[in-house]
């Protein structure tokens, strides 16, 4: 009788797989040494500078950056892609009948609360 388990081969790996191991093995060496960089070089101690006129704080460098603002804002209004007519009277609709509802559930709500205390001030 001839034992199976001991005739069979293993298979062989194949490229791929060894390809695969062996970025493992990479990758586990490289996550078990620590990188160590070098110390950069010290600069050379710089003389103390005398300040200069500074520019850009002048009244004419804040109305340029005013200036950019608007038109900035400007061009990203045109970029807004505006609702039509129907939705925005729709919307509005909408809008102004959550807020009715609203005032409604809220005025109830006051109104059973003041009974309530009325009631137990009374006892």
């Amino acid at each position: 009788m001839v034992n199976k388990k001991l005739t069979q081969t293993t298979p062989q790996p194949t490229a791929a797989s060894a390809r695969k191991t062996a970025a493992r093995a990479k990758a586990d060496a490289a996550a078990a040494k620590p990188v160590v960089k070098p110390a950069a070089p010290k600069a050379a101690a710089q003389p103390a500078r005398r300040p200069t006129a500074r520019t850009g704080t002048g009244v004419a460098s804040r109305l340029d950056n005013v200036k950019r603002g608007f038109r900035e804002t400007i061009a990203e209004l045109r970029k807004v892609q505006w609702p039509d007519r129907l939705t925005t009277r729709n919307l509005t609709l909408v809008v102004i009948g959550m807020s009715a509802a609203l005032a409604a559930v809220l005025g109830g709500v006051d109104a059973i609360l003041t009974w309530l205390i009325k009631w137990l001030v009374q006892l």
